[in-house]
């Protein structure tokens, strides 16, 4: 049993890649899902698909098309108005790194990565913790990769970097918001194909694929099931870990 139904989760990284399938599933399962966004248009096309579907979770972005969504506890209070509690932070904001080899990657493109992946997610985290402070059932879910826990030569360099900072940054939340209730989890991605397929300096998830036990790629679905279990009640007593959606891509050799 997973209890979404009345809760309400803000989602940054929610209209492109695997957030879609994600979003649906919460707003399947009666949460609410607020996209904090850039792209504006793009949103508004998944709200009003999602709305037509008659979920029981309402749908609803904010940001603007020009600029990140506004990152304040003043966002997240009016959304506790407008909405009864915000319960559910969940950052999957994608990365920029591409395949440059390590030797040639340079500091201020790694930075950059960071900046984007890290402080993103912790400005995030910061701004919505009085909201989440009065939540019943409070949770932070952040993205990380199995390349930046386990290391790896198959991904981008400068985003497994960057993705392993988050993984640290989630556990060290953990510790500190536990007696508070507040779970922090970390889910570790495999490959994963964008549903509208590759962009430029993307690498191509098919390229792991030998190295899969599983012998499959994943699937936005897969990844939908683990954030819908991590932000319902019933998952109250996981906190500080980090769970991967990869087929066993870590047990490789």
């Amino acid at each position: 049993m997973q209890t979404l139904q009345g809760r309400t989760c803000a989602f940054a990284g929610a209209t492109a890649g695997d957030g879609v399938a994600a979003v649906k599933a919460l707003c399947q399962g009666g949460m609410n899902v607020v996209m904090m966004t850039h792209a504006a248009a793009r949103a508004q096309a998944l709200v009003d698909e999602v709305n037509r579907l008659g979920y029981p979770g309402r749908c609803v972005a904010v940001g603007a098309e020009n600029g990140p969504a506004e990152e304040s506890s003043d966002t997240y209070a009016r959304l506790e108005q407008a909405f009864g509690s915000v319960d559910v932070i969940i950052s999957n904001t994608g990365g920029l790194g591409d395949g440059t080899p390590m030797e040639q990657v340079e500091t201020e493109v790694l930075m950059r990565e960071v900046e984007h992946l890290v402080a993103g997610s912790f400005n995030m985290m910061k701004a919505a913790l009085p909201s989440l402070r009065r939540s019943k059932a409070p949770r932070i879910i952040l993205m990380t990769s199995v390349e930046g826990v386990e290391g790896g030569v198959h991904g981008s360099f400068v985003n497994a970097v960057a993705k392993g900072a988050v993984n640290a940054l989630a556990k060290n939340a953990a510790a500190r918001l536990a007696g508070e209730g507040i779970t922090v989890n970390c889910i570790a991605k495999g490959a994963i194909p964008r549903v509208e397929g590759l962009h430029p300096g993307d690498l191509d998830p098919a390229d792991f694929l030998p190295s899969i036990p599983m012998g499959r790629l994943g699937t936005p679905e897969d990844l939908a099931e683990l954030i819908c279990f991590l932000a319902s009640e019933e998952s109250g007593y996981i906190t500080g870990q980090t769970i991967s959606v990869s087929g066993g891509l870590e047990l490789r050799p």
